[in-house]
Order: structure tokens, then C-alpha cells, then sequence
């Protein structure tokens, strides 16, 4: 009878930082706001099915007291 011996290795250790962190959260913020700008510019010229988006968004804005006009 043989007996294999398992050995554990660890293969990807990366030393964290703050500034991965950092870096990190900033990707994040920036695909957040890119994602936000890109919503807002579909939604403001969204011209089909008879302005439905565009009106949804346009009543939102108003009932949330943000000026528009």
C-alpha cells in the first residue's frame, strides 16, 4: 500500500496596499459615473415609443424637486 502526500501551495499572493485600494476604488467611481453620464444622454434624446422614457425621466426630476426648466 502507498500513501501520496498533498502538499498545498499558494499560487497567486499579491501584497495589498492602499494605493491598489485606491486605484480600485477609483475605477470603480469612474465606471459609475461614465455608466451614469452614458444613462442620463440615452434617456434626454430617447425619442421612441411615443417619449415614454424621456417622460418618466422628465416626472422623476420633478418629484424629486430638481429643477429642469
Amino acid at each position: 500500500m502507498t500513501t501520496k502526500t498533498i502538499t498545498s501551495r499558494t499560487l497567486c499572493t499579491r501584497p495589498t496596499s492602499d494605493a491598489g485600494v485606491s486605484t480600485r476604488r477609483m475605477t470603480v467611481a469612474v465606471q459609475m459615473i461614465l455608466t451614469g453620464a452614458v444613462l442620463i444622454f440615452v434617456v434626454g434624446f430617447a425619442q421612441g415609443s411615443g417619449g415614454f422614457l424621456h417622460n418618466a425621466a422628465h416626472d422623476t426630476r420633478h418629484a424629486a424637486s430638481f429643477p429642469c426648466h
